[in-house]
């Protein structure tokens, strides 16, 4: 394949994407298996949760630095280390003696995780531009909807088993470490350039970066739209069992559904980007999401068509996912793309956390129907924001 600076093996864009994919497994694949593992370590049912939150408190404080160390050492060293500390800490937890060491273990795994999808992401914004970079961001976009599908079956299929199995999987970081270090090219531009910058002046850089309102406006894209999808996740499972007596497994199905329809709209970015600009993609795909959202109260009860939601939901996620992964590249100055990309997944992080928080906290005075047609709210302001050019995003 053809790139920017010459050509690039379809090995490394696969190993690109699979980064990618390996990037959402650290909740979806161990999720299921909460119950099994609690169970192993002797530990309560609330505090299961912490093998989840520790390590996205993890990804979240590491980022920053990560996305430094991306723009001053290097995209492959980066990426390699990332990919070792993710396997070797997760094969290390299968091992552990007790719970406090299994967090522990999970935290640096956090840390491991944190650096994938800004590598992968990164490294994609060095080789391609135009078009074929829209097209890549997609399918990395479709790669991570796909795993997110994918990884919760395969976590609760070998929870059954033993959930030892779980954090086996996690070594194939290591195996796809060799793969990156034998196939992907360092393409950090000017190799000497930040290296001699301290970390204060380097600070400063990115801070005054920042400021500038399009890179700014970006990251409160990423918030919301994660926001927005971990609404979703979170409550979905028990308003389709509790309000239309759906079984777990068709609230799997919902999630893998909607992250199937997302991942074919992502791979299609370039298509849709024939017909609409950056500005017209992001507001539909928020409207839409409104729209899966605010419908969610209104199907009858116990009655199938409520997937249409989900559909619509995915569709709308397909959509606006590459475009804001696309965007926050283009936008990020050369010398900085790890740092701002990285920040930009940090918002991420922080989007996902807030979202089982506030919308907790807004069950004690309303219900579940009340707060998805608030979060469809939330969703279609966003999108008349977007597009209105008084808001100059």
């Amino acid at each position: 394949m053809r790139s920017d600076r010459g050509y690039v093996s379809k090995l490394m864009i696969l190993i690109l994407l699979l980064m990618g994919a390996f990037g959402v497994m650290g909740g979806g694949l161990v999720a299921p298996g909460l119950p099994t593992i609690g169970a192993a370590f002797g530990i309560p049912e609330e505090q299961e949760g912490l093998i989840l939150s520790i390590y996205t408190l993890a990804a979240a404080i590491s980022l920053p630095l990560i996305g430094y160390f991306i723009d001053s050492i290097g995209r492959k060293k980066v990426g390699i280390t990332c990919l070792l500390i993710d396997g070797s800490a997760g094969l290390a937890i299968i091992f552990a003696p007790n719970f406090s060491l299994l967090l522990f273990l999970r935290f640096i795994q956090g840390i491991g995780i944190a650096g994938l999808v800004p590598v992968a992401m990164t490294v994609i914004g060095d080789h391609f531009s135009g078009k074929k970079q829209l097209q890549l961001m997609g399918y990395l976009s479709g790669s991570i909807s796909l795993a997110a599908a994918v990884i919760p079956l395969l976590g609760g299929a070998l929870a059954t088993i033993s959930w030892e199995l779980i954090f086996a999987v996690y070594g194939f970081s290591i195996f796809l470490a060799i793969l990156f270090y034998f196939v992907v090219s360092e393409s950090k531009p000017n190799p000497n350039g930040s290296k001699n910058e301290s970390p204060t002046a380097y600070a400063s850089s990115l801070f005054s970066t920042l400021k500038i309102r399009k890179i700014r406006n970006i990251m409160i894209h990423s918030f919301i739209l994660y926001f927005l999808l971990y609404a979703l996740v979170t409550f979905l499972p028990g308003f389709l069992e509790r309000v239309h007596g759906f079984p777990e497994l068709f609230s799997g199905i919902a999630l893998a559904g909607q992250a199937v329809f997302s991942a074919i709209l992502a791979s299609r970015a370039t298509f849709i980007a024939d017909y609409l600009n950056w500005r017209e993609r992001t507001t539909i795909g928020f409207v839409l999401i409104s729209l899966g959202f605010s419908m969610l109260p209104y199907w009858p009860e116990g009655s199938y068509l409520i997937s249409f939601s989900f559909i619509i939901y995915g569709i709308g996620m397909g959509i606006v996912s590459p475009t804001i992964y696309n965007r926050v590249t283009r936008l990020s100055p050369s010398e900085l793309t790890g740092s701002v990309i990285s920040i930009f997944n940090t918002m991420k992080y922080v989007g996902m956390t807030a979202s089982p928080i506030v919308i907790g906290l807004s069950l004690m005075v309303t219900d579940l129907d009340f707060a998805f047609l608030g979060v469809g709210i939330l969703s279609v302001v966003w999108a008349l924001i977007t597009i209105l050019p008084a808001f100059k995003l």
